[in-house]
This record gives C-alpha cells, structure tokens and sequence, in this order.
C-alpha cells in the first residue's frame, strides 16, 4: 500500500494522545496518583496530540468539505465508529482538564474520568479496526492489528505519562515500572505482527488461490494446476498500481525497522532505566518515541499488499 503521511502521522500522534489520556484517567481513578498541574498537563497534551492528529487525517481526503460523511454510518463502519466516539472524546476531555483546573475530587470526576478512559479506548480500537477489517489486505485483517495499535499507544503514552511523573516528582517508580512494562509487551507484539505477516506464510494469497484452482476449479483429473497471468490490461500506471502496487526496497525496509527499533524503544526504554528526571529528557525520550513509531507505521502501510496486486503481476500477497 502506498504510504499516505497524513494517516500515518494521524495514527501516531492520536494513538499516543488517547494512551496518554486513558492512562492519566486510569492512574486518576486509582488514588489521584498526580497533582491537579501534572494532570492538567498530561489532558492538555493528549487534547494537543489527538487534535493534530484528527486534523492531519482530513488531509488525505480528496474533498475534505465532504468529512461529515463520517458520520453516517456508525452500524456498519469503523471510520464511522471512530468519528462519532472522537466527536464525544474532545468536549468530555476537555470538562475533564476544568475539573483538573479547579482541583474537583467528587463523583463528577470520577465519572468525567471513566468516561475519558472508556472513550479513548473505544477511539483507539476503532481506528485499529478500520484496517483489521479489511479481508483483502492479508497483513492488517485479524487481531494482530488492534493488539498493536493498541500497545503501541499506550506505551507511546505512558513515556509521556512518566516524564510528567518525573519532572513533578511523583509516583515515578510505579509509573516507571507501568511504561517499562507496555514497552516491552508493544515490541514482543509488533515483532509477532511482522513474524505473522511474511511473504512466505501458509496463508498468503497467490492467483491459483484467488481465482479458486487449488479448491477445486481445475479440469478433471489434475491434481496440480497453476494459473498464468497473461495480461495486465494496461500499458501504464493507474489508480490501483500507484495506490496498491507500491514496492518497498528491502534496503530501506531495514534502515526503517533499525530507526523504529531505537528510536521507538531502545531510547526510551534505556531513559526509563536510567531514572534520568528533568523535563528537557523527558521531551528527548517522548518525540524520539513518537519518531520511532512514525517509522514503525510507515511500515506498516507500506509491507502491506493488497489483493489487487496479484491481478498486476505480483506472485503473492
């Protein structure tokens, strides 16, 4: 699939808004773990990153007068699922960051953050379900894609969450021991993805597949047939080749995963380890996070090869 740099920075910095958000509720619900400062600005940053993030995404829309239509179908689509839960996220997060402002501790914001953790995680497994739901994409159609775009989130989240804990000095070994942790499940689960998604797994799709030779539609008494593309049907690129049929370099594929893997979690993990405090690192150790998993995400668009492909040459998907 070709790489469209507004959904993959969409993806990114939404992800790592609602984790932040979801957590920052999550430790509130506990036993109020930060003060009503850190926690104003965990809510402001989230808001930040998932605004930046919503607003990228209209730029990939041909006619974006036409976002509304988003709306429309909440029973059967995910896109829809997911602008209508983040239409209700915005305005509840944002009572949420004035009941932070006044220091509120009732009923009113507990609800305030319930809501907010519910809605962030109902937000963040719709957009994963966008591209898990697509049966013609073989590398994103099944839970491996909500698990990581879940965990992936939540751990770009939780560095965020830490380097608040750290410069206002608190609670920082247990959310140290919390981002540690989602770090390394994120990394186990995205290197299970990849393990998943191999060209040459039992699963991928040929054209013997595609067009039903190997269920059964062969002439009588064959037990082996193969099918032969003969023509493409064009002479130049169109839509579904320059959408579809884009090729990866392995070269870059590896300089890619290199940067994903520092970037995205030796860095932040080896601050974790450290213990280093000041807020200079702990915005260091966030964007090289968020820079990381750019990377990471750029991949995950761009390894992805749709059926299509088979009918333009390619041996398999």
């Amino acid at each position: 699939m070709k790489p469209s740099l507004s959904i993959i920075f969409f993806t990114v910095s939404s992800g790592a808004g609602l984790g932040l958000l979801a957590l920052l509720a999550l430790a509130d619900l506990f036993d109020h773990a930060l003060p009503s400062a850190a926690l104003l600005q965990g809510i402001a940053l989230a808001l930040v990153l998932v605004l930046a993030g919503l607003a990228s995404s209209v730029l990939h829309l041909a006619k974006p007068a036409n976002a509304w239509r988003a709306f429309a179908r909440f029973r059967s689509s995910w896109l829809s699922r997911e602008a209508v839960f983040s239409a209700c996220l915005v305005p509840l997060a944002l009572a949420y960051g004035a009941l932070a402002w006044t220091d509120e501790a009732g009923p009113v914001s507990i609800v305030a953050a319930l809501c907010a953790m519910v809605l962030s995680w109902a937000v963040l497994f719709s957009t994963a379900m966008i591209y898990a739901s697509l049966k013609p994409i073989r590398q994103w159609y099944g839970w491996w894609t909500p698990i990581n775009y879940l965990l992936l989130g939540h751990w770009s989240g939780a560095v965020m969450l830490l380097g608040l804990a750290r410069v206002h000095a608190t609670h920082e070994r247990s959310f140290g021991w919390l981002a540690g942790a989602l770090g390394v499940a994120a990394l186990i689960a995205k290197i299970g993805h990849s393990r998943a998604i191999v060209a040459g797994a039992p699963d991928a799709l040929t054209l013997e597949r595609a067009i039903g030779v190997n269920e059964g539609v062969r002439p009588p008494g064959m037990t082996v047939a193969r099918a032969r593309l003969f023509d493409v049907g064009h002479s130049h690129g169109t839509f579904l080749t320059d959408e579809f049929g884009f090729i990866l370099a392995r070269r870059h594929a590896l300089a890619l995963r290199i940067a994903a893997l520092t970037a995205g979690f030796v860095v932040p993990e080896a601050w974790i380890v450290s213990g280093a405090a000041g807020a200079p690192l702990a915005w260091l150790a966030g964007i090289a996070c968020v820079g990381g998993l750019l990377a990471e995400r750029w991949l995950f668009f761009a390894e992805a090869q749709h059926t299509v492909r088979l009918y333009h040459g390619a041996p398999r998907t």
